[in-house]
């Protein structure tokens, strides 16, 4: 009977270590909500244009996010304009926000397509849909919305 009383000491503290820990684990992370703040032009050689990309990242958990990286691609009328690696270590804070900006590059042809689709009576959408790279894991987000909203317009109509 003694032997089984001195295990029983040991066996509770490994429950209650084990059970501390779990506790202490921060659940599933949330996705974050990623929206396009701002593109600045850079760089510009005949086949190859370098933009800056501002990208607002929303955390909605109880808990900072410690970012390793982030991979991501833009469009911009459901045309892809730029895809960004960043390598870079931030923190977005606990049910905060954080401004990352990420050098891109796109081809020169295809910020020409981009200017040669639009029309001065169409919407300009974006998305950016990408991975957000946390220590161990990967953080998926997709995010869409409206840069320049046609319908805001003053119509002109015309009178004889």
């Amino acid at each position: 009977m003694k032997p089984f009383f001195g295990v029983l000491p040991l066996v509770f503290g490994i429950l209650l270590i084990s059970c501390t820990s779990f506790t202490s684990l921060p659940s599933q992370p949330e996705a974050p909500e990623v929206q396009l703040v701002n593109i600045t032009p850079m760089d510009t050689t005949m086949f190859e244009q370098r933009l800056q990309v501002d990208l607002r990242v929303r955390n909605p958990n109880d808990f900072d996010l410690q970012v390793t990286g982030l991979d991501f691609t833009l469009q911009l009328n459901e045309q892809r304009l730029a895809r960004g690696l960043m390598n870079k270590a931030s923190t977005i804070p606990r049910l905060g926000d954080s401004v990352l900006s990420v050098e891109t590059t796109t081809s020169t042809f295809d910020v020409m397509r981009q200017l040669l689709n639009l029309s001065q009576r169409q919407d300009v959408t974006y998305q950016v849909k990408g991975v957000l790279h946390l220590d161990g894991t990967r953080l998926p987000f997709d995010s869409e919305g409206v840069i320049f909203d046609a319908s805001q317009l003053p119509s002109s109509t015309t009178e004889p």
